[in-house]
Protein backbone atom coordinates (compact mmCIF):
# COMPACT_ATOMS: atom_id res chain seq x y z
CA UNK A 1 0.00 0.00 0.00
CA UNK A 2 1.17 3.93 -0.73
CA UNK A 3 1.75 5.43 2.60
CA UNK A 4 1.39 8.43 0.86
CA UNK A 5 -2.26 7.52 -0.56
CA UNK A 6 -4.31 11.03 0.15
CA UNK A 7 -7.37 9.12 1.68
CA UNK A 8 -9.34 11.17 4.78
CA UNK A 9 -12.53 10.47 6.69
CA UNK A 10 -14.75 13.38 7.31
CA UNK A 11 -18.19 13.98 8.72
CA UNK A 12 -21.21 13.69 6.00
CA UNK A 13 -22.53 16.78 4.31
CA UNK A 14 -25.74 17.22 1.86
CA UNK A 15 -23.32 17.07 -1.10
CA UNK A 16 -22.24 13.63 -0.26
CA UNK A 17 -26.05 12.24 -0.95
CA UNK A 18 -25.32 11.60 -4.24
CA UNK A 19 -22.26 9.48 -3.37
CA UNK A 20 -24.42 7.46 -0.25
CA UNK A 21 -27.12 7.56 -2.99
CA UNK A 22 -24.86 5.10 -4.99
CA UNK A 23 -22.89 2.98 -2.56
CA UNK A 24 -26.81 2.45 -1.55
CA UNK A 25 -28.63 1.57 -4.85
CA UNK A 26 -26.00 -0.09 -6.72
CA UNK A 27 -26.51 -4.09 -6.79
CA UNK A 28 -23.03 -5.22 -6.97
CA UNK A 29 -22.27 -3.15 -3.67
CA UNK A 30 -25.61 -4.27 -1.99
CA UNK A 31 -24.93 -8.03 -2.87
CA UNK A 32 -21.87 -7.66 -0.52
CA UNK A 33 -23.29 -5.90 2.20
CA UNK A 34 -25.67 -7.68 5.12
CA UNK A 35 -28.10 -5.53 4.88
CA UNK A 36 -30.61 -5.36 2.32
CA UNK A 37 -30.46 -1.86 1.07
CA UNK A 38 -33.79 -0.58 -0.65
CA UNK A 39 -33.60 1.70 -4.00
CA UNK A 40 -34.03 5.62 -3.17
CA UNK A 41 -34.51 8.39 -4.90
CA UNK A 42 -32.46 11.97 -4.25
CA UNK A 43 -35.86 12.94 -1.73
CA UNK A 44 -35.28 9.76 -0.39
CA UNK A 45 -31.47 9.96 0.41
CA UNK A 46 -31.96 13.96 1.53
CA UNK A 47 -34.64 12.54 3.81
CA UNK A 48 -32.51 9.71 5.56
CA UNK A 49 -29.89 11.63 5.72
CA UNK A 50 -31.89 14.40 7.69
CA UNK A 51 -32.99 11.68 10.09
CA UNK A 52 -29.85 10.05 11.19
CA UNK A 53 -27.79 13.57 11.01
CA UNK A 54 -28.22 13.48 15.00
CA UNK A 55 -27.26 9.99 15.73
CA UNK A 56 -26.13 9.43 19.06
CA UNK A 57 -24.75 5.52 18.73
CA UNK A 58 -23.50 5.51 15.16
CA UNK A 59 -21.22 7.69 13.84
CA UNK A 60 -20.67 8.07 9.83
CA UNK A 61 -17.86 9.20 7.83
CA UNK A 62 -17.29 9.82 4.30
CA UNK A 63 -14.05 8.60 2.81
CA UNK A 64 -12.19 11.49 0.71
CA UNK A 65 -9.79 10.13 -1.69
CA UNK A 66 -7.53 12.66 -3.03
CA UNK A 67 -10.82 15.24 -2.47
CA UNK A 68 -13.19 13.03 -4.00
CA UNK A 69 -16.24 11.32 -1.60
CA UNK A 70 -15.52 7.73 -2.62
CA UNK A 71 -17.41 5.83 0.45
CA UNK A 72 -18.38 5.66 3.91
CA UNK A 73 -17.31 4.18 7.16
CA UNK A 74 -19.98 3.58 9.87
CA UNK A 75 -19.19 2.80 13.57
CA UNK A 76 -22.68 2.00 14.35
CA UNK A 77 -24.35 0.21 17.68
CA UNK A 78 -21.79 2.49 20.14
CA UNK A 79 -22.15 1.38 23.80
CA UNK A 80 -20.61 3.59 25.67
CA UNK A 81 -20.99 1.75 29.15
CA UNK A 82 -19.04 -1.61 27.49
CA UNK A 83 -16.95 0.53 25.13
CA UNK A 84 -17.89 -1.50 22.28
CA UNK A 85 -19.04 -0.42 18.18
CA UNK A 86 -19.49 -2.43 15.01
CA UNK A 87 -17.72 -1.45 11.72
CA UNK A 88 -18.53 -0.98 8.34
CA UNK A 89 -17.13 0.31 5.11
CA UNK A 90 -18.34 0.96 1.33
CA UNK A 91 -16.45 1.93 -1.34
CA UNK A 92 -17.70 2.63 -4.64
CA UNK A 93 -16.20 -0.26 -6.64
CA UNK A 94 -14.29 1.67 -9.60
CA UNK A 95 -11.80 2.68 -6.18
CA UNK A 96 -11.13 -0.67 -5.38
CA UNK A 97 -7.72 -2.23 -4.82
CA UNK A 98 -6.45 0.28 -4.25
CA UNK A 99 -5.66 0.44 -0.54
CA UNK A 100 -8.34 3.12 0.38
CA UNK A 101 -10.55 1.05 2.84
CA UNK A 102 -7.31 -0.35 4.48
CA UNK A 103 -6.47 3.53 5.34
CA UNK A 104 -9.75 4.44 6.13
CA UNK A 105 -10.85 1.84 8.07
CA UNK A 106 -7.37 2.18 10.09
CA UNK A 107 -8.39 5.65 10.71
CA UNK A 108 -12.05 4.85 11.26
CA UNK A 109 -10.21 2.61 14.62
CA UNK A 110 -8.15 5.15 15.42
CA UNK A 111 -11.17 7.44 16.19
CA UNK A 112 -12.95 4.50 17.86
CA UNK A 113 -10.11 3.75 20.13
CA UNK A 114 -8.38 6.91 20.79
CA UNK A 115 -11.43 9.66 20.10
CA UNK A 116 -14.60 7.79 21.41
CA UNK A 117 -11.78 5.85 24.08
CA UNK A 118 -13.80 2.26 23.23
CA UNK A 119 -12.11 -0.94 23.60
CA UNK A 120 -13.24 -3.26 21.25
CA UNK A 121 -14.82 -3.34 17.72
CA UNK A 122 -16.46 -5.58 15.96
CA UNK A 123 -17.66 -6.27 12.28
CA UNK A 124 -19.36 -8.98 10.42
CA UNK A 125 -19.01 -10.11 7.11
CA UNK A 126 -21.15 -12.57 4.59
CA UNK A 127 -19.10 -15.53 4.69
CA UNK A 128 -18.44 -14.80 1.03
CA UNK A 129 -17.13 -11.33 0.95
CA UNK A 130 -13.72 -12.67 0.66
CA UNK A 131 -12.01 -9.05 0.03
CA UNK A 132 -13.87 -7.72 3.20
CA UNK A 133 -12.90 -10.03 5.17
CA UNK A 134 -8.72 -10.26 4.09
CA UNK A 135 -9.42 -6.45 4.66
CA UNK A 136 -10.56 -6.23 7.82
CA UNK A 137 -7.96 -8.84 9.26
CA UNK A 138 -5.46 -6.92 7.34
CA UNK A 139 -6.43 -3.69 9.49
CA UNK A 140 -5.66 -6.08 13.00
CA UNK A 141 -9.70 -7.41 13.36
CA UNK A 142 -9.85 -11.38 14.48
CA UNK A 143 -12.09 -13.74 13.40
CA UNK A 144 -14.43 -14.55 16.41
CA UNK A 145 -16.56 -17.26 14.78
CA UNK A 146 -19.19 -17.61 12.15
CA UNK A 147 -23.26 -16.92 13.11
CA UNK A 148 -24.66 -20.05 11.03
CA UNK A 149 -27.54 -18.64 8.74
CA UNK A 150 -27.69 -15.50 10.03
CA UNK A 151 -28.74 -13.69 7.01
CA UNK A 152 -30.94 -13.77 4.07
CA UNK A 153 -29.25 -12.43 0.63
CA UNK A 154 -30.75 -12.64 -2.82
CA UNK A 155 -33.11 -15.36 -1.60
CA UNK A 156 -30.40 -17.76 0.58
CA UNK A 157 -29.52 -18.06 3.86
CA UNK A 158 -26.00 -16.83 4.43
CA UNK A 159 -23.37 -17.42 7.57
CA UNK A 160 -21.81 -14.19 8.89
CA UNK A 161 -18.31 -14.21 9.88
CA UNK A 162 -17.55 -12.47 13.15
CA UNK A 163 -15.02 -10.86 13.85
CA UNK A 164 -13.07 -8.31 16.89
CA UNK A 165 -10.48 -6.07 17.81
CA UNK A 166 -9.45 -4.69 21.02
CA UNK A 167 -7.56 -1.39 21.24
CA UNK A 168 -4.83 -3.64 23.35
CA UNK A 169 -4.32 -5.42 20.02
CA UNK A 170 -3.13 -2.72 18.08
CA UNK A 171 0.33 -2.35 16.90
CA UNK A 172 1.07 -6.40 17.51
Amino acid sequence: MNNELNVSLRPLCKEDASVLMELNNNKSIADFVVGNPQIVNMEQQLAWMSKVENEINTKRWMIDYAGIAVGTVILSSIDYSNSTGNMNIKLLPQYHGRGIAKKALIQACNIAFDELNLFCLTANILSYNVASYMLFQKVGFNKDGILRSRVIKNGKRCDLITLSYLKTERNN
